[in-house]
């Protein structure tokens, strides 16, 4: 390794530093933004999962009742 200048030497392990700080907000914000993402699809799984639900009882309510009409 070079013998440089201590004081040339801090400012660039403060720019460094400072890159790398940078790139983590940014990593952040996208983690954020992916957790977002991911819990809006579990909400929309949820839904989907309660509305298939729904419909599977209002058929069968419904075939019941044709079945009994039928008699």
């Amino acid at each position: 390794m070079s013998e440089q200048d201590p004081a040339i030497e801090m400012a660039l392990i403060r720019a460094d530093l400072e890159a790398v700080q940078e790139e983590l907000k940014a990593v952040r914000k996208e983690l954020k933004d992916l957790l977002d993402a991911w819990n809006t699809a579990t909400g929309v799984v949820r839904f989907v999962k309660w509305l298939s639900t729904l419909v599977a009882a209002i058929a069968v309510i419904t075939a019941a009742f044709k079945g009994f009409a039928g008699r």
